[in-house]
């Protein structure tokens, strides 16, 4: 079973980035496109729609982590019946209260982003540049959403020379943390801590081989403080996903502040 990553995004990684077999994206697609029906159908009616053998079907749910496609199904079905991203103010909001919920949460997002600039430690900046700028080898790790910052994250440090790992399904990013060596930076970014609890693996394997951690998070107790060499305090509240915007902006301020530390061909 999926430890981390939710079914949808470990499907979407098939569609969009191409993994496994053609067949398998084809599958994927299809599920995808009738994602809510899925619950409804039998083995044999969704290889029709899919335009394969039951057997196939069988063999993509496993490679999903799933030990049979009816723990496939329910699944499924437990995500279209729960909703865990919101509090119970949006859940049960109404169109009357969307004015009052979108000022609340654009609040809750300019607070976030005040007291995470308010407690920057220009010191440990400096030393996380350094990192960066020394490492071997730099690997990103995190949930779904993580790792869709980090793909931004990866993308401009590309431009500095500076190429960063990112594993797109458990089993890469456990893969990726047994590739590293004490040389390599492994900067993991889990808001409330699910991945430090579900991926004990991952974590253990980073410390084994004795790379240097760097978690950005808002947990101030628990393993997080045992796993890394650097921890990074950000947000006050992450009730309803607007902790996710300071992810993204404060994987700007460490681009910004390895391109003012390090960036070449700067007009002084």
């Amino acid at each position: 079973m999926i430890k981390g990553i939710s079914i949808m995004a470990r499907l979407l990684n098939f569609v969009n980035f191409g993994e496994g077999k053609a067949s398998e994206y084809d599958v994927a697609r299809m599920i995808v496109k009738h994602y809510h029906e899925i619950p409804q159908l039998t083995i044999y009616e969704l290889a029709d729609l899919c335009f394969v053998s039951a057997s196939t079907i069988t063999r993509f749910v496993r490679k999903l982590g799933y030990a049979s496609y009816k723990d496939f199904k329910d699944e499924i079905a437990s995500t279209l019946a729960i909703d865990v991203d919101y509090d119970k103010k949006v859940v049960n909001a109404k169109e009357t209260d969307l004015q009052s919920i979108f000022q609340t949460y654009t609040q809750n997002v300019i607070e976030n982003i005040q007291f995470t600039y308010e407690n920057i430690d220009y010191r440990q900046m400096e030393r996380i540049a350094e990192m960066l700028h020394d490492a071997s080898s730099i690997a990103f790790f995190g949930l779904e959403y993580a790792n869709y910052a980090g793909l931004h994250f990866q993308n401009k440090m590309s431009s500095f020379n500076r190429f960063v790992q990112i594993g797109t399904s458990d089993e890469k990013q456990l893969e990726l943390a047994q590739s590293l060596s004490q040389d390599s930076l492994a900067i993991v970014v889990s808001l409330e801590g699910s991945f430090f609890y579900h991926h004990e693996d991952i974590m253990n394997t980073l410390v084994k081989n004795r790379c240097k951690i760097v978690s950005i998070t808002m947990l101030r107790v628990g393993k997080v403080l045992q796993f890394s060499d650097e921890v990074i305090h950000i947000n006050k509240m992450n009730n309803s996903t607007e902790g996710r915007i300071t992810i993204m902006y404060f994987l700007e301020l460490l681009i910004m502040n390895y391109y003012i530390r390090y960036g070449s061909n700067r007009i002084s």
